[in-house]
């Protein structure tokens, strides 16, 4: 397993850990806020998942991700002349091949954890933290 699923296995043991203590916490109080409070577990891991990509690689890397191609190259390359031989179109393009290959997993991660999860569990922590008490509420009567 690469490193990436070993964090999405850490961030499931933390959600289930968090789900729990407040199922047991809800069980022994009966206390209807403790919804809100889930809530707003849930949202905040919510945060830590999207910012992921920020804890991986940084905020430069992100920021030069966000760049369009070529741009980050072209303004880190020196000025100074350099030999044709490295440089025709077949040997960048083998190259540009390479490097999407490698950092493609990554990256993908990073979508997954910012667009999918990340923004799911804001979700619904915004809304068990808004309406958590309600159903709990229900329950316990």
């Amino acid at each position: 397993m690469t490193r990436h699923w070993w964090l999405w296995l850490a961030y499931l043991a933390i959600f289930i850990v968090v789900s729990v203590g407040h199922c047991v916490w809800f069980a022994t109080t009966r206390d209807p806020a403790i919804g809100s409070r889930f809530g707003a577990a849930l949202t905040a891991l919510g945060v830590i998942v999207t910012a992921q990509p920020f804890f991986r690689t940084g905020f430069k890397d992100a920021v030069d991700r966000q760049m369009p191609e070529g741009l980050v190259e072209a303004a880190s390359r020196p000025l100074a002349a350099q030999p044709l031989a490295g440089h025709s179109p077949a040997h960048l393009l083998k190259r540009q091949r390479e490097a999407h290959k490698v950092a493609r997993p990554g990256v993908m991660h990073d979508v997954i954890a910012e667009r999918v999860i990340g923004v799911a569990l804001i979700f619904f922590g915004t809304l068990a933290q808004g309406y958590g008490d309600l159903p709990l509420r229900w329950w316990n009567s």
